[in-house]
């Protein structure tokens, strides 16, 4: 354990040196630094992963006391994505934090809070203690917020800050709640106490777990907490972009997961409401993002459907340990842990494919771009790869995660239970919805930015000539197919972390599981063979040959006029009519008041339900409420002595009663 903690200070020192160097020695410092890094805290992790884990007591000062530091195999699974992606990232930003070398952003601060958030993220998964725990909860949530507003002098950049800022104090306030409850009642700040707390409540303990959840969610972004993604993400420099989604936001799943584990069996109604609260929101979050324009604001949205699709993976298992199930149990926390691996490999390249193209062409609004794939051929690939992948397509790794929570939700129907089996189908109906809405928004995002002829002039001819922005892009890709075609492996490494959700952690993936993935990694790689051999003929077949081509109906993406293909809202017009009452859409025609018109343009914007109802008018009861007050702020020093001396007046009777 000592290597893991001396690994996360690397990180955090990397960010420090990286200070006294100038702007183009910055990346490659803070680089160094990680890489030393990975070299301490990765043996530590697989260790853990298949070990009950290691452990290590510090000793601080009250009120935090003594505190244990625990890498399990759960905590072991977070680690390993949290210090394999910050140190992507780390490669990133070499390439991409090129365009902000000169100006008034510094890359000092970058750096600094790129490292402080890594290692905050290293040192959430291990400590135990609820004080300390919330100490480097808040080092997470500030260290992000720094780098959000990395472009401060952007008036909706900090807008967009402080709303995240925001919602991470208010996620706080309730596990402040939470870990207050638990510790007044357990006499301890171990999380290990909060066992005998969840069975002395009773049925109280269904607040404490909501309380928690809460909490967590808002990291996470499920519905309605999910509000500050879509401000957020566009906000930030891609590849904190790339960080957050991939990674941070998993460590409100790793809080949710890690209360799970002290509940034991889960309140019936809690399982069942866990699950349906992440189904209503993938379809929400995916809904969501086939209606917006802006690539990093529509990846966005689909990381809150992802958190729905691992949300329907942790609701899963939580029915299964309710029903004493341990194979549907199982089944629910594998699925939400491979999606969490999952997730963080076809996102993060997604992210860094935008930020390429953000890097290259200075716009992230969809309906401006077009014809890349001949300019971008690499990024191309890899962003079609990661675009197949989330759609759950067999081959690459989403597939993998989403069959192991339908195979968890079909074997529902052998428990006998009407209410499992309601849910169930339910569950396997809107899986499928939310598969093939992805298929839907990601065929537009691929299609229209990398397909067809350029919607609009560029500056300067894009380019692939940054090695740091396709090295973790491709990486990642390289992961994407090992984990979708040898998915054996990878379940064998998620048994452990698996395993201690059941009670008395007995062997629970039994062989015919394990039978059922070695099937599936044999036939998927038989059918890459054997499409790799009919290709290789076809190419054989055809060498030195004319092959005659003819031109079908192909949208328009053929024409001489990019004014013939379709745009964002045009190839997905048809289904956002029928999702209007989810997605309310804002037209603006702009257009000559003449009967031929020489020019007409046509912008929609969405608006996210939960903003309308829930934030927007919570916002104006709290400015309502707070200008009741505004009398007290008059400007004049005599009424503010005066207040002074009211506050001593009545802290000198509290004392005096108290004594």
């Amino acid at each position: 354990m000592i290597l893991y903690i001396t690994g996360l200070i690397i990180f955090l020192a990397g960010g420090i040196f990286s200070i006294f160097f100038n702007e183009k020695t910055k990346g490659f410092i803070f680089l160094a630094f990680s890489l030393i890094s990975q070299f301490l805290i990765l043996p530590q992790i697989f260790s853990a992963l298949s070990s009950p884990g290691i452990e290590l007591s510090i000793k601080l000062s009250e009120p935090i006391g003594i505190s244990y530091l625990r890498l399990d195999p759960l905590s072991a699974v977070f680690a390993l994505i949290i210090s394999i992606g910050s140190l992507l990232a780390a490669v990133y930003s070499i390439g991409y934090m090129k365009m902000y070398q000169g100006s008034k952003s510094g890359l000092s601060n970058y750096y600094f809070f790129l490292g402080l958030l890594a290692s905050s993220m290293l040192l959430v998964v291990v400590v135990q203690n609820s004080i300390l725990f919330l100490i480097v909860w808040e080092l997470m949530s500030l260290s992000s917020f720094f780098l959000v507003i990395f472009e401060n002098r952007n008036q909706e950049v900090l807008k967009a800050g402080t709303y995240y800022l925001t919602a991470m104090q208010i996620g706080a306030a309730f596990l402040i709640a939470a870990f207050s409850w638990a510790a007044s009642i357990s006499g301890s700040l171990d999380f290990k106490s909060f066992i005998s707390v969840f069975n002395d409540l009773g049925s109280s303990a269904i607040l404490l777990f909501i309380l928690f959840f809460i909490g967590f969610g808002m990291k996470a972004g499920f519905l309605p907490m999910h509000t500050w993604l879509p401000r957020a993400h566009p906000a930030a420099p891609t590849g904190v972009s790339a960080l957050m989604s991939g990674v941070m936001i998993k460590t409100g799943i790793y809080g949710i997961l890690r209360i799970i584990l002290s509940m034991g069996i889960p309140d019936l109604k809690l399982a069942y409401a866990v699950f349906i609260i992440s189904l209503f929101t993938g379809i929400f979050g995916v809904i969501n993002a086939i209606a917006q324009h802006d690539i990093k604001k529509l990846l966005a949205y689909s990381s809150i459907e992802n958190i729905g699709i691992i949300g329907m993976g942790i609701g899963l298992g939580m029915l299964g340990l309710a029903y004493n199930n341990s194979l549907i149990a199982a089944l629910g926390f594998l699925g939400a842990l491979l999606h969490t691996i999952n997730h963080f490999t076809f996102k993060s390249v997604l992210f860094y494919g935008s930020g390429i193209i953000y890097k290259q062409t200075h716009t992230r609004t969809v309906d401006k771009l077009g014809g890349l794939g001949k300019y971008l051929p690499l990024t191309s690939i890899m962003f079609l790869t990661a675009s197949l992948a989330i759609t759950g397509l067999p081959v690459f790794n989403g597939f993998i995660s989403e069959f192991a929570i339908y195979l968890g939700m079909t074997k529902n129907f052998s428990a006998g239970v009407l209410n499992l089996d309601i849910i169930s189908i339910l569950g396997v109906s809107g899986l499928a919805f939310i598969g093939s809405m992805v298929f839907i928004c990601f065929t537009k995002v691929y299609g229209i930015c990398f397909l067809g002829i350029p919607r609009s002039e560029y500056k300067s001819e894009p380019n692939e000539k940054e090695i740091s922005l396709l090295l973790p892009m491709g990486l990642l890709t390289i992961a994407i197919f090992l984990i979708g075609i040898f998915p054996v492996f990878f379940v064998n490494l998620l048994v452990d972390a698996v395993n201690q959700f059941v009670p008395g952690n007995p062997l629970i993936i039994p062989r015919d599981i394990i039978s059922i993935f070695t099937k599936i990694s044999v036939s998927l790689s038989g059918f890459i063979l054997v499409s790799i051999f009919f290709y290789s003929l076809r190419k054989w077949l055809l060498h030195n040959k004319v092959v005659r081509t003819f031109k079908t109906w192909d949208c328009g993406y053929q024409a001489e006029s990019s004014r013939l293909q379709y745009t964002g809202s045009s190839f997905v017009h048809q289904f956002l009519q029928l999702v209007s009452g989810l997605v309310p859409q804002k037209l603006r025609v702009q257009s000559e008041q003449v009967l031929f018109p020489k020019e007409i343009s046509l912008e929609s914007n969405s608006q996210d339900p939960a903003e309308r109802f829930l934030v927007q008018p919570s916002i104006r009861f709290i400015n309502k409420f707070m200008n009741l007050f505004s009398w007290i702020q008059s400007g004049r020093m005599q009424q503010y002595i005066v207040y002074g001396l009211i506050f001593l007046i009545l802290l000198l009777i509290w004392i005096l009663g108290v004594e």
